[in-house]
């Protein structure tokens, strides 16, 4: 899976069961500077994280359930003090000194982003303004998940920096658009 933070992009293996996130990065001697490991929980919850017999030294990035970066633990090789965090939906492992900050956003590629399909714009009423059929895309859905995401957060929250937050993405991905070739993609039959 790929997962971006930072408008780096990172292929992670991801683990989701217990034993496999017992093991995690245990026993690896390297690590390429663009992988990592997504540990992914049910539900938010308190976690902890140890660096027992694990031999490179990791930034343990915990993440919350809106994919924002709660904290970074700096993991020493065969460090046994434990890390802990509350709220935690998400741990990323990467090679330490990623750059990676607190309140940073992690974006998940998921394949189901790479579908095209018959996109409708909706008026402020709730009619249809205008169908797209030919893949055209106003964001890649991927953003459009994002500033949902965002705005839900924002609206919910009434945060001045949750909505600050919702904006820089905004013009973030108005900017990418802005610079971006026009594209048609092809609909592949089903």
């Amino acid at each position: 899976m790929i997962v971006e933070i930072n408008d780096n992009k990172y292929n992670v293996k991801v683990v989701t069961s217990k034993d496999d996130m017992s093991e995690g990065l245990q026993g690896v001697t390297e690590l390429p500077k663009n992988e990592g490991m997504l540990f992914v929980f049910d539900e938010p919850q308190t976690v902890g994280f140890w660096m027992k017999d694990t031999l490179i030294p990791l930034d343990i990035i915990f993440i919350n359930e809106d994919l924002e970066v709660i904290s970074i633990y700096k993991g020493q090789p065969n460090n046994t003090d434990i890390a802990e965090e509350d709220n935690v939906k998400y741990v990323l492992e990467l090679n330490i000194n990623s750059g990676v900050s607190e309140g940073d956003d992690l974006e998940i590629e998921d394949e189901e982003d790479d579908k095209t399909g018959k996109m409708i714009v909706i008026s402020s009423n709730g009619d249809s303004q205008m169908e797209l059929e030919g893949g055209e895309r106003i964001f890649s859905r991927k953003n459009t998940k994002v500033l949902i995401k965002q705005a839900k957060k924002a609206d919910t929250s009434k945060s001045d920096s949750d909505y600050k937050r919702l904006g820089k993405s905004m013009f973030k991905y108005l900017k990418i658009q802005d610079n971006n070739k026009p594209e048609f993609v092809e609909l592949k039959d089903k």
